[in-house]
């Protein structure tokens, strides 16, 4: 930024539980031409990790700072006995981190926010308390998206709240409620009431396309047939497309999945054609959020405020696996009971179905597994980063970057430092992020991380560690079997071959630094009991004030 430059507004974007290769900027069939746009208008990444989960990567953007030492140690309601109450595992944002709208709103910041907030419920968790001048937020992870605000499971019906600027408002939601729409609108009244004397932060979290899927009917046929030819077809065509990009090796195979679930020719006529619905639903919930970037996008240009707006688009894991039963511990029958998921009714308000783990494997080509691992399906996910003397464009697949990289990065653009203490005085935990800016201006020829920096990762015992294109994997059930794996990135970035034993020392080196990652943040292993087996759900998520998967 020169100096005569005004400080840049920011625009972050985070979508819940999309795949990699879900939008057209990452070789998606699915219709996004407003990512499209922003795509072409700047840089997109590949080698950008968060964490496995939905809160503790938006812990890690809003701070800066490890999830184990920001309060988010393990996401609720996961926490084991021996967690509970920990320092670091508060289950909510805690006082040794301030968040980015924190900082900039004491810079002379708005700080706008409309969508998913997932880190705290209760006084001085909420979005309004950790910097947001205004807020429309769903506070917990997730729920029906229309007006009837279903949870995601019974325990939690008390837990599924809308703020609007610190009312609670979810028995009051307009007729015709649906979340991403009312993000967006929301987004919007928020920069026009903010005018442009001041620079902005917003924060728009849509909750799409998390569970349960569902669309407005308007919506309801855009994508029918699309699906019919099953898993095996849509891979195919998005890794064509991603290696025409660019996106991807041109000599990389086709991952085939892990081959835990069902393939499409073992499944029933009855199973195919109801997979082929999930997935159709899933596609439009992706489009409809789409539609919504382009009406912020079409705003800011109107105001005259988008050529100084930075964009940062984001998943916050990989697609999702779980199927609706995951969420309450009941058998697939009873949430059939629960819920209307006759064929006529799914997407609809009433009904909870998920895309499953077939699709989820497909929807993170080419890369394996899902949300809930540290796979690269589970945290690699799409970036796009566009704005004002961003001097990077096209594709880039030689960095390697992370969430908590967005807070220093933005205030870096913004020219403000961080504060030692805040919070009254307290003393804040250490940034685990680096700046992206002398690499997007082109001002540095370095990368933001060399051969020999290494970035760690845990969420429920699924853990990794990566260092110059070498990852070490642990694989915790359901999905692994305890134990540890080493792959080179550069050449298997489908994670297929297991080399630790071609490669010990580089094993032991990579354990190295695990260990010295896990101590420095202050992991503390899973033991006993589950948290939730020895208080009652009101309880637990009394204490926490979080809810949601």
């Amino acid at each position: 930024m020169s100096e005569n430059r005004k400080p840049p507004n920011f625009m972050l974007i985070v979508v819940d539980d999309m795949g990699y290769s879900d939008c057209a900027p990452f070789g998606g069939e699915i219709a996004t031409p407003n990512l499209a746009r922003l795509a072409d208008a700047g840089a997109r990444f590949r080698g950008f990790y968060v964490s496995s989960l939905c809160a503790p990567t938006r812990s890690l953007l809003l701070t800066g700072v490890d999830n184990h030492q920001n309060g988010l140690g393990v996401m609720p309601p996961m926490h084991r006995m021996n967690q509970f109450g920990q320092p670091g595992y508060e289950g909510t944002l805690n006082r040794q981190v301030v968040t980015l709208a924190e900082v900039l709103r004491d810079a002379g910041y708005a700080t706008l926010f409309a969508g998913k907030w997932h880190l705290g419920k209760n006084e001085g968790e909420r979005p309004e308390h950790r910097g947001f001048d205004r807020v429309f937020s769903l506070l917990g992870g997730g729920a029906s998206h229309f007006d009837d605000v279903l949870p995601l499971a019974e325990s939690e019906r008390p837990q599924t709240l809308y703020d609007h600027d610190g009312r609670d408002v979810t028995n009051s939601l307009p007729e015709g409620f649906y979340s991403t729409t009312h993000y967006t609108d929301r987004m919007i009244e928020f920069l026009s009431d903010a005018g442009t004397e001041r620079p902005f932060f917003g924060y728009l979290a849509y909750t799409a396309p998390h569970d349960p899927l569902q669309v407005p009917d308007e919506w309801f046929e855009t994508y029918r047939g699309r699906y019919d030819g099953g898993y095996d077809a849509i891979r195919a065509e998005r890794h064509a497309r991603m290696q025409t990009m660019g996106l991807i090796p041109a000599d990389l195979p086709v991952n085939e999945g892990s081959g835990q679930f069902p393939r499409w020719t073992e499944l029933s006529d009855e199973e195919r054609v109801s997979q082929s619905r999930k997935m159709e639903i899933y596609a439009a919930m992706i489009e409809l959020f789409d539609e919504g970037i382009g009406r912020v996008i079409d705003h800011l240009k109107a105001s005259g405020q988008y050529d100084d707006t930075v964009f940062v688009f984001m998943s916050d894991n990989g697609a999702n696996p779980k199927e609706p039963h995951f969420y309450t511990k009941s058998t697939p029958e009873e949430i059939d009971r629960a819920y209307d998921n006759s064929p006529a009714n799914i997407g609809r308000k009433g009904s909870f179905v998920s895309i499953g783990a077939g699709w989820a494997e497909v929807c993170n080509t080419p890369l394996s597994y899902f949300k809930l691992t540290t796979s690269e399906g589970g945290v690699q996910v799409p970036l796009i980063v566009s704005g004002p003397e961003i001097a990077r464009r096209g594709i880039v697949t030689d960095q390697t970057l992370h969430a908590t990289d967005i807070f220093p990065t933005f205030l870096d653009y913004a020219g403000i430092a961080r504060p030692d203490t805040y919070h009254r005085g307290q003393p804040l935990a250490p940034l685990y992020g680096r700046s992206w800016r002398p690499y997007l201006e082109a001002t540095s020829h370095q990368p933001v991380r060399g051969p020999f920096d290494a970035i760690g990762f845990e969420m429920i015992e699924c853990k990794a560690v990566i260092k110059g294109g070498w990852k070490l994997l642990y694989m915790a059930p359901p999905y692994g079997n305890d134990e540890w794996f080493l792959f080179n990135l550069h050449d298997d970035p489908e994670e297929k071959v297991n080399i630790a034993e071609r490669h010990p020392r580089k094993f032991d080196e990579m354990m190295a630094e695990w260990t010295a990652y896990a101590r420095a943040v202050g992991y503390i292993e899973a033991q006993g009991k589950a948290a939730l087996e020895e208080m009652s759900s009101e309880e637990f998520f009394t204490r926490y004030g979080i809810s949601g998967r």
